[in-house]
């Protein structure tokens, strides 16, 4: 794929683009004197904007779907204040993109993937319990899983939307769980060992498909039932490994999304189930509203209404 020339945050009033951009959001609509026109949502790595097609409308937007990289062409302008994209060609790239061509249309996690990678591997250094040893070190011997857990988002729209998502996310909720333990009495092994796994599912849930998108096997099962399946693979490669370890393990997986209107066919049933249950949802949730923060603020203070947390989100001053 060429390298991008001009990204969301370079474009202004008149800026020319002729580049590739990823689609978040497509729809055909009906303007004023019943004139047809698409609206996209089209980001990169900077940012998203909003782009309007009024001519062709029907042959363009044929051309694409959603998730898919897209060749614009257009100008930008001015309305209500914000900068848009008047397209006039737009048109699918076709080939599937690598994985590392990704940094170009979703920003690298905060924390960085090398800098979590390093985190990962020494919270699993430190586990003491011979079976997740064990367990870890099958887990090491299957780059097929680790190259995806190292690289894929944690999720397409709520939250961690970046190219090592899963792996900052993952992390961030053992480190979280660690300083919560003692205050518990729970597991510290079996805690974080959970806290590692509970997305491991979305590995195989997630794939590149122009942007990131939802697997066959991952809209049919779910990455709770695909962690459980990934779970069972390399747990049986270890000769001996119990079967109440199994059980628990596998509770924290098919439990962390806490009520079955969420995807749990369990509630979560053990301190160490519990902790990584609410320390999941803590940690998406605050991510998620600080993804929506950088796109959707209506002016310095508050951003615009979030559609999945149905509230909007208050911004304090710098001091």
């Amino acid at each position: 794929m060429p390298a991008k020339r001009i990204f969301v945050n370079e474009i202004q009033r008149d800026t020319i683009v002729n580049d590739v951009f990823m689609v978040v959001r497509k729809g055909v609509y009906l303007g004023k004197n019943n004139t047809r026109y698409m609206a996209v949502r089209l980001r990169d790595k900077t940012g998203s904007i909003e782009g309007r097609v009024w001519e062709r409308v029907d042959e363009l937007s044929s051309c694409f779907e959603r998730n898919d990289l897209v060749r614009v062409e257009g100008k930008g302008r001015v309305f209500q204040d914000a900068v848009q994209l008047n397209v006039t060609q737009i048109q699918k790239v076709e080939g599937e993109m690598i994985l590392s061509d990704m940094t170009a249309f979703y920003p690298e996690c905060e924390s960085s993937i090398q800098s979590s990678k390093e985190e990962f591997f020494a919270m699993v250094d430190q586990i003491k319990e011979p079976n997740l040893v064990s367990l870890f070190d099958a887990l090491k011997r299957r780059p097929d899983i680790l190259e995806k857990f190292f690289v894929l988002p944690a999720g397409i729209g709520i939250h961690h939307v970046s190219v090592g998502g899963l792996l900052e996310h993952s992390v961030s909720v053992a480190k979280m769980a660690r300083g919560v333990i003692p205050f518990t009495g729970a597991d510290q092994d079996i805690t974080v060992a959970g806290c590692l796994l509970h997305d491991i599912g979305k590995t195989e849930e997630l794939f590149v498909k122009g942007g990131f998108a939802y697997s066959d096997r991952g809209q049919l099962l779910g990455h709770v039932t695909l962690g459980v399946m990934i779970l069972d693979q390399l747990i049986s490669e270890i000769e001996g490994f119990p079967t109440y370890l199994n059980d628990i393990l596998q509770h924290i997986i098919i439990s962390h999304h806490g009520e079955a209107e969420w995807g749990s066919p369990k509630r979560p049933m053990c301190a160490e189930a519990l902790i990584v249950h609410y320390l999941d949802n803590l940690d998406a949730k605050i991510m998620g509203v600080k993804e929506h923060m950088r796109e959707n603020m209506e002016d310095e203070t508050w951003t615009q209404y979030h559609r999945a947390y149905e509230t909007r989100f208050y911004r304090l001053p710098e001091r």
